[in-house]
């Protein structure tokens, strides 16, 4: 048995400097970008499309929060600094027609996004829409963050996706490749032949992965400061907000139920604590597949019936479904494959793809490396 100090043999370091080399820049296959990018679209159109109404009072100089009150609130240090960034909402002014036109052409450019269309192109412009409507302490909540989270590093990985194909034609250097104009690139088999691996999908979901592991057990540990999460209490107070509980509500919980209660309340903090922080311990592993997306469908039911937070739940489910490996999702796309409207859409597909198959061969343009 070695020593504890005994060094490294040179074949181990080499094998922890492969297996990492591989973890960050090894190809992988587009498809848990291109089903990202269709979920962020989801969840970011979810969550734009309740300003319809009224843009200017949400998020003008003029409106509810205005210029004054920005300047006054970018003074306490009590408030996230991502609050006072730049926003383009800004460029608008006092404009209010101007503002509403950005406002639809952001949701604009997000559908886009979310469709594939010109991916390198709306990828910026969605994250630029992301960033700048969260810019605003009057509409502000803690899951902002994990927004801006998720459009970076899908504007990164589309930024790079497809840039060393040859070939490309000066549109499709600016706009990305045009094979990403599918809804779900990449799900059907025969549609996979013309989607080839990229190390710069491999390198911005393994950030999103990170990023996203370390918020979550950052989040957890937070939890930790205070004493309603120590003594298991803290559901009660999310459940019984101090302005919205009656008299009533509180008797019911008086004696022989009270223990009930409590011992209820103390057994979900613990689970949710400890969720979050063994988070990096398992949300990478193929076999706690139930416990990473089990504790993602439970939390987006409590943050959603309970908690009255529905954007919450959509937003971490969609993210840790980033941990999910091709292979995963070859699996789910088998599935889906039986379903009546995902059959139809396979099929239509894979009739695209065989058409531009077969006019590739012809022409002899069809690249060897893109079969997975």
């Amino acid at each position: 048995m070695k020593h504890p100090s005994t060094p490294v043999e040179p074949e181990s370091r080499d094998g922890v400097v492969a297996a990492w080399t591989r973890f960050w820049f090894a190809p992988a296959d587009p498809v848990a970008l291109s089903v990202l990018r269709v979920l962020a679209g989801v969840v970011f159109l979810y969550w734009l499309a309740p300003f319809a109404g009224d843009p200017q009072a949400f998020f003008g100089v003029d409106g509810w929060f205005d210029a004054r009150a920005y300047t006054e609130a970018s003074r306490l240090r009590e408030l996230p600094p991502y609050l006072f960034t730049w926003s383009a909402a800004y460029w608008c002014g006092h404009n209010a027609m101007l503002l509403t036109a950005l406002y639809w052409l952001s949701i604009a450019v997000v559908a886009l996004f979310a469709l594939g269309v010109a991916t390198r192109l709306t990828g910026v412009l969605s994250w630029i829409v992301v960033v700048s409507f969260t810019a605003n302490p009057a509409i502000a909540f803690d899951a902002d963050p994990l927004l801006q989270m998720l459009a970076f590093y899908l504007m990164l990985g589309h930024l790079f996706l497809g840039l060393q194909t040859p070939g490309q034609s000066p549109l499709s250097l600016v706009l990305g490749p045009t094979r990403s104009t599918w809804l779900f690139s990449g799900l059907w088999p025969r549609q996979r032949v013309l989607l080839a691996p990229s190390a710069a999908a491999n390198v911005a979901v393994r950030l999103l992965q990170v990023h996203f592991a370390m918020a979550v057990m950052a989040t957890g540990f937070h939890k930790l400061q205070t004493s309603a999460w120590w003594s298991g209490l803290a559901p009660w107070f999310y459940l019984h907000p101090p302005f919205h509980s009656t008299l009533a509500e509180i008797r019911s919980f008086a004696p022989p139920n009270a223990e009930t209660y409590l011992n209820l309340f103390s057994l979900t903090a613990y689970a949710v604590l400890a969720w979050q922080i063994a988070f990096p311990a398992f949300a990478w592993r193929r076999g706690f597949r139930p416990l990473l997306l089990g504790g993602a469908a439970i939390g987006w039911a409590m943050t959603a019936l309970a908690l009255q937070m529905p954007l919450v739940g959509p937003l971490t489910f969609a993210l840790c479904l980033a941990y999910l490996t091709p292979l995963e999702w070859c699996w789910i796309q088998s599935k889906l494959a039986h379903l009546p409207l995902f059959a139809r859409l396979g099929q239509e597909t894979t009739a695209q793809a065989e058409r531009k198959i077969k006019n590739g061969a012809r022409t002899g343009n069809v690249a060897v490396g893109n079969r997975t």
